[in-house]
């Protein structure tokens, strides 16, 4: 519909709260176009109908067909205008979701279906499949491994898989270019990468994105967005709600019409299927961040008339210029000597700072900010230029200069956008959306530091700077916005408790240290052995490996909760000896129906936390879901593996950082949760079988 045709829609749209919760099963193709109240309607494109309602989220399955333009839902039109946000709270899919050709043929595809995980027998399992709730998924499934399996169609590469923010049309061509969104960027080895498009490009915010569930917000200004994040606690490089981070700036689209939207284009990786799920949508109006700076608690313009000495803020208090002259001007902020610095403090740490240098044709350099400063002797500093970059270091008035860097600096004659993200532990610096360095830097030095400010010298007089504004690391999300609670619950009472000492022998028949309780064995022809020191280790080696999954459990009372924690220690010392990690938990209900969660470990590039779903006798391969963990975990070297499970809805955690979440719902609609009568340990099957990890110190807590 023209924005023309009915402008009191679009008025009504512009002033209201729009919250669609998802409430009333859809089924899969019959979303779009349905109201959501009061004459809103849910817009977007959904070409293989694959978009559903079902147990209070949207779901989005995969596509046969891989691509943008194909799967989206869009709210909308609106007129653009500061404060216009959008707020969503979702758990992507697989954060490293992609496209292309698969590495191995269908046949070959077809053959690892028959086998599954090696439980069970091809015919036993062919047979329990065509009695499963799991093989309505087969025929698409098929159709998938046909297209990207065989070399009959051409498959593109795609490694940008969810766009979530304003668009200028109802179903964009290219997320990557048009308007202001977040971008989810494959990475393989490190799972995902969260991006915000900004200019020309998508800046890159946070790396190794695990497959929690996040929040994410877009607050639009007259020219512009700003980005903010928000998950649950302990994610690296984001707040824990209902705080947000703020983690990039766009200070350049326009669109004047946009469209509210989250779209998908590719879900799953190499043959899986994975679902995303949106708990929530929200578009409102933020009164108070219609100012050009958001929610800064530091912003000057840095224009006007006369001296930047004792000059106050729009926001958070005065300058003091310690060296040269500052000058304002109608245009901005200029140096007058050839040697000018000056600073402003602030009430709490700098999160997130950005300012805009226009140059001249001329080459310049020594145009540097400040930031983490305690006072005019001990800061840290980036010193921009035409042709070189350099992040710096000052304590107790000694210097200190990191390598200069070429690859992006400032660009001649031409207005850009310096940005720097810093949550006290890791800091990145952005030139015009790219990364300076191409990389984090790690430190703590002076993370209390209140100061920001500015240097000029040398050939940098003549630049113009303005629009600076300094953002607090922790930002309450707006009241207004009514998303949702993560539901994470944490074990409170230790229950049981193993240490796994005494003489060397199978696990079967020993009672924990504390809990009393009776390990036995549960599945499988392998065995864990008590090692005689401290620890129960699968009874494997790289010549005699454990054969097919073996798992060790004990009673549980609590059927509807379990935190259980482990230390375990990947066999092998380095690549290329062949060593395989399976080692994890399991949540057995019966042997028809368990969860278990597993680590992935050898001579393939990745490392992976996967969970497996045992569901009325059948256990599809192709269903798992995982994350990719990057370096978490090595060979040789102790983690502690935790899962806290309700028996709907489960946490996986690796040395306290959550990696990976997903409600039993998520994976099968009809699916909502499973008894928890054990628990226990397990040497899984996964490409392979376990060959010689060791378990240290089982504890497992109840909620009281």
């Amino acid at each position: 519909m023209d924005i023309k045709e009915k402008p009191s829609a679009v008025t009504k749209q512009q002033t209201d709260s729009m919250i669609d919760c998802y409430l009333g099963d859809r089924p899969a193709g019959g979303v779009i176009g349905t109201e959501v109240k009061d004459g809103i309607v849910r817009k977007g494109i959904d070409e293989e109908g694959v978009i559903g309602i079902d147990n209070g989220a949207l779901r989005i399955q995969p596509l046969i067909k891989p691509g943008w333009g194909r799967s989206g839902i869009a709210y909308g039109p609106y007129k653009r205008q500061a404060g216009l946000s959008l707020g969503v709270f979702l758990t992507n899919g697989h954060n490293t979701s992609q496209a292309g050709p698969h590495p191995d043929e269908l046949r070959m595809r077809l053959q690892r279906w028959a086998l599954g995980s090696e439980t069970e027998t091809p015919l036993k399992r062919i047979i329990q499949c065509m009695r499963s709730r799991q093989r309505k998924f087969m025929w698409r499934r098929l159709l998938q491994w046909i297209r990207q399996g065989t070399m009959f169609l051409k498959v593109s590469s795609i490694r940008e898989n969810l766009a979530i923010g304003f668009f200028p049309c109802e179903v964009p061509v290219n997320p990557l270019c048009e308007g202001n969104s977040f971008i989810i960027h494959a990475l393989g080895a490190e799972c995902g990468e969260l991006c915000a498009t900004t200019g020309s490009t998508f800046q890159r915010t946070v790396r190794g994105l695990q497959n929690v569930q996040m929040y994410y917000f877009v607050v639009l200004r007259e020219r512009g967005a700003a980005y903010y994040a928000a998950s649950i606690p302990r994610v690296p490089s984001l707040n824990p709600y209902p705080s947000m981070r703020l983690v990039a700036i766009d200070a350049e689209n326009a669109d004047e019409r946009v469209y509210a939207g989250i779209h998908q284009s590719v879900l799953g990786e190499i043959g899986f299927r994975v679902d995303t799920r949106v708990y929530r949508t929200q578009v409102v109006t933020l009164p108070e961040f219609a100012n050009w700076y958001g929610s800064a608690h530091g912003a000057d313009t840095l224009t006007g008339d006369g001296s930047l000495d004792s000059s106050v803020t729009e926001i958070g208090g005065s300058w003091t210029v310690y060296e040269g002259e500052f000058k304002r001007t109608e245009q901005g902020l200029i140096a007058i000597d050839t040697a000018n610095s000056a600073m402003m403090f602030l009430k709490s740490p700098v999160g997130f700072l950005h300012v805009l240098i226009k140059t001249t044709d001329k080459s310049v350099q020594g145009i540097a900010f400040i930031w983490r400063a305690i006072n005019e002797n001990n800061y840290w500093s980036i010193e921009l230029g035409s042709r070189q970059c350099q992040l710096s270091i000052k304590e107790n008035g000694i210097g200190f200069k990191f390598p200069a860097t070429i690859e992006h600096c400032l660009v001649p004659n031409a207005l850009n956008s310096l940005q720097v993200a810093d949550d006290g532990e890791r800091i990145r610096l952005y030139i015009n959306g790219e990364l300076v360095y191409g990389t984090t830097f790690f430190d703590t030095r002076m993370q209390d530091g209140l100061g920001i400010g500015i240097r000029v010298s040398g050939n940098g007089i003549g630049a113009v700077l303005r629009s600076l504004e300094a953002h607090p690391r922790d930002i309450p999300i707006p009241e207004v916005f009514d998303l949702g609670k993560p539901q994470l619950l944490e074990g409170n009472i230790v229950v049981v408790k193993d240490y796994f000492d005494g003489q060397s022998a199978d696990l079967a028949g020993r009672i924990t240290n504390v809990g009393a309780r009776t390990w036995r064995k549960e599945i499988g022809k392998g065995f864990i052995q008590l090692t005689g020191g401290g620890a129960a280790k699968v009874l494997a080696t790289v010549e005699k490996p454990c054969p097919g999954r073996t798992a060790y459990t004990i009673e549980w009372t609590n059927p509807g909760f379990a935190d259980v924690d482990v230390k375990i220690t990947p066999p092998g010392i380095r690549k290329g000896m062949q060593e395989k990690g399976r080692g994890g938990l399991i949540f057995w209900q019966d042997p028809r129906n368990y969860i278990t969660l597993s680590l992935f470990h050898g001579e393939y590039p990745a490392v992976s936390i996967a969970a497996f779903f045992h569901v009325d006798g059948f256990e599809e391969l192709y269903d798992a879901v995982w994350t990719n963990v990057g370096r978490r975990i090595y060979w040789g070297m102790p983690y502690d593996f935790r899962v806290v499970f309700d028996g709907k809805r489960f946490y996986a955690f690796i040395n306290g950082e959550p990696v990976l979440y997903r409600a039993l719902a998520d994976v099968y609609s009809d699916w909502d949760h499973i008894q928890i009568n054990r628990v226990g340990i397990l040497a899984n099957w996964e490409w392979g079988t376990d060959t010689g990890s060791l378990f240290q110190n089982f504890i497992a807590r109840d909620r009281v």
